[in-house]
């Protein structure tokens, strides 16, 4: 398979000539200072982040046209202008930088100039961000900024003294808790890397290894350019740790297939996409909003990997759950015998790049930060790289590779930035505990109704954004409300992580369903419904989590045991009762009782287990003792 590693970057400039090379040299720039900060030990805080804020912010301004649609193939002479702007900032703070870390915040007075430094670095932000993910984060920042400056003129609970300007300013410019906090300091590290290491092993032959391995294993079942889909983007999908790049990497290959061993266009748009966002919950490289999770709960990155274990392995499996009925339902054929055997052949090409995630798990395993561990996976690549000639990478497809591992940054790194000044407002204003005490005052404790909201809450403000922003965002109040209600904390930041992720399949903006129907030639809405209708079972399991964290592999093994099993077969009824087939069509009473036995089964205890398998079992007996030919064996095409 040939991938196509930058068509995810569709959004951005391709310029040619001096202003393309520019680009391309500042772009590998980036990652040469991020290599030497790896390998050598990052600068002082001060000096580190404001770096990578101005290189990220300058980089948006030079990839990113001022408005979309534009598709220049040049850069104009404003945006070239904006992106030295935004050195600025990092600049002044270099030149006075003893001043910068043996000030008062707080205390001593912002000078005139320092206000206008931190005025730029804001707004300059702002539109990076509202350039690179739209208008979404942007706006949500705006709202806390005039809340923090004019509190006295909200009501209720919002109502509260209203933060000086230079103060504010102070937090969010001056120091190292707004711009320049964790949030960033994230980005710098863990996302950066990690991102890179994607970009390197998909340019050394990943995708092309993860797609024969999918194909290899899947391709000989019924419908089985639906399940190598499946597989191979949930396999894709953790190095890449972005659901739209994923969708393009592996989609363009995978949603023809489907098409031409007939499913409809939108059900294959709907597998692509669901199954290309379970990439960022997939160990051991998951999506970036992994590491915020492990700053919010003090916890190892690898804890948070094993943790996301079975739930990543539940949404995969009911994602290829629901492929496999609609398979089955519809006879649809199996791959080509001679492309499954061609595509065995081809694993032995690219298996030893496997090594790589081998090198990266047991340096996170012998305690190293993610942020060397990956560094080394990077290292890693380019070295086992050279062993064949089928995965060698010479410098120009290194070169190539950090190119596309800079620019493939730029939204995330950009929502980060903004979300970090927010988490620097709310802190400041102190606004996040009182939204968690509205929202327990909402639901009147009801841990259920909560769960409800939070869910809601990380679906409307994940529409658009990048899946560590929406995290975040939601992260600041709803996790410590379901904390408060007695959820473990691991599993109260997972249910956000997780719905986070659902955001990009969940319409009205569901920007990886419409990535996939670009490629299907289909309606969005429709591959958007779709995604929604296959992830079903998908949108249940964060209230599993929430209610038996076993899920989480907490617990003792007999509780871990029972709660994976009674998911799986919760998973089976639901996908049946949504697709309305199990080996032949249902009938409405039996559809029933599988939607009644998923409900119970998820719902979690013995009592409502054992209610829950028995409606299943009587569902099963009933579909076997009816007999005779199946309804749809005749039809040739899948439902939409």
């Amino acid at each position: 398979m040939n991938q196509q590693p930058d068509v995810e970057l569709s959004g951005q400039r391709q310029p040619r000539g001096t202003a393309g090379l520019l680009l391309r040299w500042y772009s590998i720039g980036i990652i040469l200072f991020h290599l030497y900060a790896a390998q050598f030990g990052a600068p002082e805080v001060l000096i580190f982040l404001p770096t990578h804020v101005a290189m990220y912010v300058g980089l948006a301004f030079l990839a990113y046209p001022i408005r979309q649609g534009l598709r220049h193939e040049h850069i104009p002479w404003y945006d070239w202008m904006l992106c030295g702007l935004s050195w600025v900032p990092a600049l002044y703070i270099f030149a006075n930088y003893e001043h910068f870390v043996t000030r008062l915040p707080y205390v001593e007075a912002l000078a005139p100039m320092e206000v206008v430094m931190g005025v730029a670095a804001v707004v300059l932000t702002l539109e990076a961000c509202r350039r690179s993910i739209g208008l979404t984060l942007a706006v949500l920042f705006a709202i806390f900024f005039t809340h923090a400056l004019f509190g006295q003129f909200f009501p209720g609970p919002l109502r509260q003294t209203p933060v000086e300007f230079d103060r504010l300013l102070d937090h969010l410019y001056m120091g190292s808790s707004g711009l320049y906090g964790s949030v960033t300091g994230i980005s710098a590290t863990f996302v950066l890397m990690f991102v890179l290491l994607g970009a390197m092993l998909e340019r050394a032959g990943g995708g092309a290894l993860f797609m024969n391995l999918a194909v290899g294993l899947m391709g000989g079942y019924r419908g089985g350019t639906g399940k190598a889909a499946v597989a191979s983007s949930g396999l894709f999908g953790s190095i890449s740790g972005s659901a739209v790049a994923n969708v393009y990497a592996t989609g363009t290959f995978t949603i023809p297939l489907m098409k031409r061993t007939g499913f409809h266009p939108s059900f294959a748009a709907g597998v692509e996409a669901v199954a290309s966002s379970s990439g960022q919950l997939v160990p051991p490289i998951m999506g970036s909003a992994a590491f915020l999770i492990a700053d919010f709960t003090r916890l190892q990155y690898l804890d948070i990997a094993v943790a996301a274990t079975l739930p990543a392995f539940l949404y995969l499996f009911a994602v290829m759950v629901m492929v496999h009925l609609e398979s089955v339902k519809y006879e649809l054929p199996a791959m080509a015998r001679e492309s499954v055997l061609q595509a065995r052949s081809d694993v032995k090409l690219h298996v030893h790049l496997l090594l790589v995630l081998v090198i990266v798990v047991a340096m996170l395993i012998d305690r190293r930060t993610p942020f060397f561990a990956a560094y080394v996976g990077v290292l890693a690549t380019v070295a086992l790289a050279q062993l064949r000639s089928t995965t060698r990478l010479n410098l120009r497809g290194v070169l190539d590779a950090f190119e596309l591992g800079a620019r493939r940054i730029v939204p995330v790194a950009a929502a980060l930035f903004v979300a970090a000044m927010v988490v620097g407002t709310i802190e400041l204003t102190g606004l996040g505990l009182r939204f968690t005490s509205l929202l327990l005052s909402i639901t009147h404790g009801s841990l259920l109704l909560t769960l409800i909201l939070v869910m809601l809450s990380c679906v409307i403000l994940g529409m658009g954004l990048p899946t560590a922003a929406a995290y975040l965002i939601v992260a600041l109040f709803g996790a410590p409300a379901l904390i408060k209600l007695g959820v473990e904390p691991l599993a109260a930041h997972m249910f956000v992580f997780y719905y986070a992720i659902l955001s990009a399949i969940t319409p009205p903006v569901a920007i990886a369903a419409y990535a996939a129907a670009s490629i299907a030639n289909c309606p969005m809405q429709k591959a958007g419904w779709s995604a929604m209708k296959i992830g079903a079972a998908v949108y249940i399991v964060p209230f599993v989590m929430a209610y038996h964290p076993a899920l989480l592999l907490r617990g003792s093994l007999f509780d871990i045991v029972l709660a994976f099993v009674t998911s799986v077969v919760g998973v089976l009824a639901l996908a049946a009762g949504v697709q309305g087939f199990g080996v032949r069509r249902l009938t409405v009473v039996e559809r029933l009782l599988c939607l009644g036995a998923a409900g119970l089964l998820f719902w979690g205890g013995w009592v409502t287990d054992v209610m829950g398998v028995a409606l299943f079992g009587v569902a099963a007996v009933s579909q076997l003792l009816r007999g005779g030919a199946r309804s749809a064996v005749g039809e040739s095409k899948p439902s939409a």
